[in-house]
C-alpha cells in the first residue's frame, strides 16, 4: 500500500461504531483499521447509542487503532469536532440527515470562502436509495423528497467523491441525478477469519452450540423487518422436522423480534428458530461453514456482505430477487433467487439443496462459491480505498484533480 507523507487525517462520521455490529460498522472497521496500519490516522466521530439503547457507551476509545469519539445523538444529531485546517478526507458513512446535512453545508461554505483543504467523500451503503417500505408512507415521502431533491444538489455541490458499493448502487444514485463522474464503485470484501481453518480455531463454546443446532440452515443479519425473516420461518414450516434455522446478529428491532418469535409459535416451530445474538470472528465463520445453506430473502441490499461471507465458507445460498443480491447469486450457478416473499419455493429449494448435496451440481457450486467468496478480502478493498483518498487529496480535492482521476469505475 503506498506511504502517505502530507496526507494523514481521516474523520470518518457514522451514526453507530462498534459495538454495533452490522454491515456498515463492519465495512468501517475492517477497512480503516487497515489504512490505520498503513499511516493513516484515523478518528471516526459517532454516537454514544447502540441500536437498542441511548448514551451507552463510552465518550472516547481507540478500537483497533482507530480513535472512536462520541456524541449525545440528539433529535438534531450532533456536530463532530474536527480540527478542519488539519482533515485530509472527511468521510460520511451512510446517508442520515443529520450530522450528515450539518457536514455538506459547511463544507459548501469552507469551499466558498477559499477555506476547504480536505476532500469530502460519501459511501452511502445504500441509505440514499433505502428500502422505501419500511418507512411510513408520511416518513417515506418527506425522506424521499429530501434524497433526491436537496439531498442530490448537496452532494453534486459539496461531495468530491462518492463510493458505491455495487453497480446496483451506482446506477440508482446516478438515476437520481448524482453527477456520474463523482461515482466510483469499490465493492464489500471478507474477513481474514474467511481464509483461517475455522474447524481448528473456533471455541469449545460455539462448537457446542453448533452441535446443539443440528442440522441447520442459516442467515446473518440485525434483526429487523427489512431482514425478511418471516418468509424463511414461513418455509421452515414446510420443511422436515430435524431442520432448524438460526438467526446472527443482533437486534435492530424489539417488536419485530417479538413478532417472529409469535410467528414461530403459531407455526409451533418455538425449538427450530434459534436467536443466536451477534457472533464475531472465527466462531461466525464456522457457525455458517456447518449450515446446509444460507437464506437471505431481505427486501433490499445494496451489495449484502453476509451473502458474502456465506459463499466464502462455499454455502450454497437461496436470496431474494431484487435489488443487488442477484449480482452475488446467479440463480441456478451458484444458488437460487426467489421472489421476495414466495416461502413455498424458498421451501422447494431447500428441499431440492438438501436432497443434492452429494450430487455434483451441488458441490460444483458449493467450490465456485468458496473461490468467488475469497476473491475479494477487506484489506483489498482497503487498499482501493486507499488510492481513491490519495488522488483526491493531491490537490485537497480540487475539480481539477477530479476531471484528471475519475477516469474508471474500478479503482
Amino acid at each position: 500500500m503506498r506511504s502517505h507523507k502530507k496526507h494523514k487525517q481521516i474523520h470518518i462520521i457514522s451514526k453507530y461504531f462498534y459495538p454495533v455490529a452490522a454491515g456498515i460498522e463492519t465495512n468501517i472497521m475492517e477497512t480503516y483499521a487497515v489504512l490505520a496500519e498503513s499511516g493513516w490516522n484515523i478518528t471516526i466521530h459517532t454516537s454514544a447509542d447502540t441500536l437498542t439503547e441511548k448514551n451507552c457507551l463510552p465518550k472516547k476509545e481507540v478500537i483497533r487503532n482507530i480513535t472512536v469519539k462520541r456524541y449525545k445523538f440528539t433529535w438534531s444529531g450532533y456536530f463532530p469536532k474536527i480540527n478542519w485546517d488539519k482533515a485530509d478526507i472527511v468521510a460520511l458513512h451512510n446517508f442520515n440527515v443529520v450530522p450528515h446535512l450539518y457536514v455538506m453545508l459547511y463544507s459548501m461554505y469552507l469551499k466558498f470562502i477559499g477555506r476547504k483543504k480536505f476532500a469530502l467523500v460519501l459511501t452511502p451503503h445504500g441509505g440514499f436509495n433505502p428500502e422505501w417500505r419500511i418507512f411510513s408512507k408520511f416518513v417515506a415521502r418527506i425522506k424521499r423528497f429530501y434524497h433526491f431533491t436537496v439531498g442530490t444538489f448537496m452532494i453534486n455541490a459539496s461531495v468530491d467523491g462518492v463510493r458505491a458499493v455495487s453497480e446496483w448502487e451506482r446506477n440508482e444514485i446516478v438515476s437520481k441525478r448524482v453527477l456520474s463522474n463523482k461515482v466510483v464503485v469499490i465493492s464489500n470484501g471478507i474477513e481474514d477469519e474467511a481464509y483461517m481453518n475455522v474447524e481448528l480455531l473456533s471455541s469449545p463454546e460455539i462448537k457446542a452450540k453448533v452441535r446443539e443446532w443440528g442440522t441447520y440452515i442459516i442467515q446473518v443479519g440485525r434483526v429487523y423487518p427489512i431482514k425478511n425473516y418471516e418468509t424463511t420461518i414461513r418455509a421452515l414450516a414446510l420443511l422436515p422436522a430435524h431442520i432448524n434455522y438460526v438467526i446472527v446478529g443482533p437486534v435492530g428491532d424489539e417488536d419485530y423480534k417479538t413478532k417472529l418469535i409469535n410467528l414461530t409459535k403459531e407455526l409451533q416451530l418455538e425449538n427450530r428458530v434459534f436467536f443466536a445474538g451477534v457472533i464475531r470472528g472465527v466462531d461466525k465463520y464456522f457457525v455458517i461453514k456447518k449450515a446446509q445453506m444460507m437464506v437471505h430473502m431481505a427486501m433490499w441490499e445494496s451489495f449484502c456482505n453476509v451473502v458474502h461471507e456465506g459463499l466464502s465458507q462455499a454455502l450454497p445460498c437461496i436470496v431474494a430477487n431484487n435489488t443487488a443480491l442477484p449480482l452475488l447469486v446467479k440463480d441456478g450457478v451458484n444458488g437460487y433467487c426467489v421472489e421476495t416473499n414466495d416461502y413455498l419455493t424458498v421451501a422447494s429449494k431447500i428441499k431440492y439443496i438438501l436432497e443434492h448435496r452429494d450430487t455434483k451440481e451441488i458441490k460444483d457450486m458449493m467450490e465456485k462459491n468458496r473461490a468467488f467468496g475469497l476473491q475479494m478480502s477487506w484489506r483489498m478493498v482497503a487498499e482501493k480505498m486507499d488510492q481513491l483518498y490519495h488522488s483526491l487529496t493531491l490537490k485537497n480535492g480540487s475539480n481539477k484533480s477530479m476531471k484528471r482521476n475519475w477516469n474508471v469505475k474500478y479503482l
